[in-house]
C-alpha cells in the first residue's frame, strides 16, 4: 500500500437511531445519492460489477455521456453488529488499478436514542486542505438531506 498522503475525520450527531442511519444511509448510500442528491440530468447509474453488495463487491458509478469520470468502489468490510462499513475507491492508471481512498463509516448509538455518524478517510494521493474541507462539507450536506427525509417520513407516519 502506498504511503498515506492525507486523512480526515468527520463526526455528525443525529437524533436518528443508529440502526436506521446505518441501514438507510450507509448501506444504501449509492442509492440515496442517486435518488436524493445528484441531479437526474446527470444520468447517474450504479452498476454492480462483482458480488452481491457484501465484502468484495465492486460497484461502478457512471454518468450519462461520460460527462464526469466513472468511479469504482470496493466494499472492504461490513460489520452489521457494530454498524461499521469500509469502502475503497479504485482508480485506474496506465491499465493498472489501485486503491486511492479508504473510507470507514461507523455509527455509534447515543444514550438519548440518537447516534453519532463517523467517517474517516485516508487518501493515498495528495489532496489539498480545500479538497478535504469540500469533501467534509459535501458529506455533511448529504447527511442533512438524509435527516430531512427521515424526519419528514417520520412526521408523515405519525
Amino acid at each position: 500500500m502506498a504511503n498515506v498522503s492525507s486523512s480526515w475525520e468527520l463526526e455528525i450527531k443525529s437524533s436518528i437511531a443508529a440502526s436506521k442511519v446505518f441501514h438507510e444511509f450507509i448501506l444504501k448510500f449509492f442509492e440515496f445519492l442517486a435518488q436524493n442528491v445528484i441531479p437526474k440530468e446527470f444520468g447517474i447509474t450504479f452498476t454492480t460489477l462483482e458480488g452481491d453488495g457484501g465484502v468484495g463487491s465492486i460497484k461502478l458509478m457512471s454518468f450519462l455521456d461520460d460527462q464526469f469520470p466513472s468511479v469504482k468502489y470496493k466494499v472492504k468490510g461490513i460489520d452489521l453488529e457494530n454498524f461499521t462499513y469500509n469502502l475503497a475507491m479504485i482508480k485506474e492508471e496506465n491499465g493498472n488499478e489501485y486503491e486511492s481512498t479508504f473510507s470507514e463509516m461507523k455509527v455509534i448509538s447515543s444514550t438519548d436514542g440518537g447516534c453519532v455518524f463517523k467517517q474517516k478517510n485516508i487518501d493515498f494521493e495528495a489532496i489539498s486542505e480545500d479538497e478535504i474541507e469540500t469533501q467534509k462539507e459535501q458529506l455533511t450536506q448529504y447527511f442533512e438531506v438524509f435527516e430531512a427525509i427521515v424526519t419528514q417520513e417520520d412526521s408523515t407516519d405519525s
